[in-house]
């Protein structure tokens, strides 16, 4: 990732201390170990979030935000027609939490999560 460190909200820090992890389970431990690294180098803790189950990142819960297609306040879990409990998130809160990621990215926010840095493949080392 090439950043203009003059462009307002361009991301001029260091990258994550080791190569992304393939599975989301990879990641998950990663985070459970507090090997990830925000954009200011604080390591990410991995607590567990109320909400989803999933281990907190740096990146905004779409559990955090009210949900516009079901009415259910922010950390509720989205309710089906039936009014049962949906085992996912309605789509437009999903969309709401990457909006506002988008936001703090180009904002400059430090606790976003780091990038993690491009590590050629081996065939890609052996080129000139």
């Amino acid at each position: 990732m090439t950043a203009e460190p003059s462009r307002p909200g361009a991301f001029a820090g260091g990258y994550q201390p080791l190569p992304a992890p393939v599975y989301r389970f990879e990641y998950q431990q990663l985070l459970s170990a507090g090997a990830l690294v925000d954009r200011a180098g604080r390591p990410v803790s991995g607590a567990p979030c109320p909400t989803c189950d999933w281990l907190v990142d740096a990146f905004t819960c779409p559990g955090a935000l009210p949900c516009p297609r079901c009415s259910v306040k922010a950390e509720q879990r989205c309710i089906r027609p039936s009014g049962h409990a949906a085992d996912r998130f309605h789509t437009g809160r999903v969309r709401a939490a990457e909006a506002r990621d988008r936001a703090r990215e180009e904002a400059g926010d430090p606790t976003l999560l780091a990038p993690w840095p491009e590590h050629p493949t081996p065939n890609e080392r052996l080129l000139p």
